[in-house]
């Protein structure tokens, strides 16, 4: 028996990011693969997905992913959680999984599509809309012009991080800058950056801000555009 594909899907931030390619691997998946942050608890890129495209009768498996920043997900995925997919795999069908912003950046999609490669199956990557370029798009921010340099960071943990590259590149991404805001927003202020640097929380989500960062209590999904020009 043929087995089936694995595809990790992005979706975007909200359900009008969903590309024609996406929404086309979707109404064609056999099952659909919801990452959550534990059994029960919705998830934020099946509900976008769910808005876009018809999956009333499509099969759907939930994979937990606590949302925290030092997991090691790929060593996680080893102990046997990928087994489920294996089986509809091996089965011939072909799985889907669901993944907020790209694929490509930051996701945990892409630790599931490697090891399943690793195992011998196909698999193929559908590319999204990223929560910062969505973000930049709301504030009407360019990223980079020109010869202009970018970088994206994730988790920044350090006030040297953050000056290193900001020695660097022209346009700073910070992404799950939540929990730093607290020492950040001090740092641009001494460096006379606050002003050039827009706080994205929430895109396409209930909540959404973009504006002047500010320290609260922010969400996981918190990100700092910091632009030097």
């Amino acid at each position: 028996m043929k087995k089936g594909i694995f595809y990790a899907v992005s979706v975007g931030t909200e359900p009008m990011d969903l590309t024609l390619r996406a929404k086309q691997v979707l109404e064609q998946a056999d099952v659909i693969v919801k990452p959550v942050r534990q059994i029960g608890v919705s998830s934020v890129a099946y509900s976008i997905a769910a808005t876009a495209v018809n999956l009333e009768q499509t099969e759907t498996l939930e994979l937990v992913f606590p949302m925290q920043i030092q997991t090691d997900y790929r060593n996680r995925l080893q102990d046997g959680c990928l087994q489920p997919v294996c089986d509809y795999l091996e089965a011939g069908k072909n799985v889907a999984m669901v993944t907020l912003g790209d694929v490509s950046i930051y996701s945990t999609a892409t630790y599931v599509r490697q090891v399943l490669a690793e195992k011998g199956y196909e698999t193929v990557v559908i590319a999204g809309i990223s929560s910062f370029s969505a973000g930049a798009a709301k504030a009407k921010c360019s990223l980079c012009e020109n010869q202009e340099s970018l970088v994206v960071l994730p988790a920044v943990t350090s006030k040297e991080e953050v000056e290193a590259a900001l020695e660097q590149f022209d346009t700073l991404v910070l992404m799950k800058a939540g929990r730093a805001l607290s020492w950040l927003i001090p740092l641009l202020t001494e460096k006379q950056m606050l002003s050039r640097t827009i706080m994205l929380c929430n895109i396409g989500m209930e909540g959404e801000y973009i504006g002047t960062p500010f320290v609260t209590n922010t969400s996981y999904f918190t990100t700092l555009i910091i632009k030097k020009k």
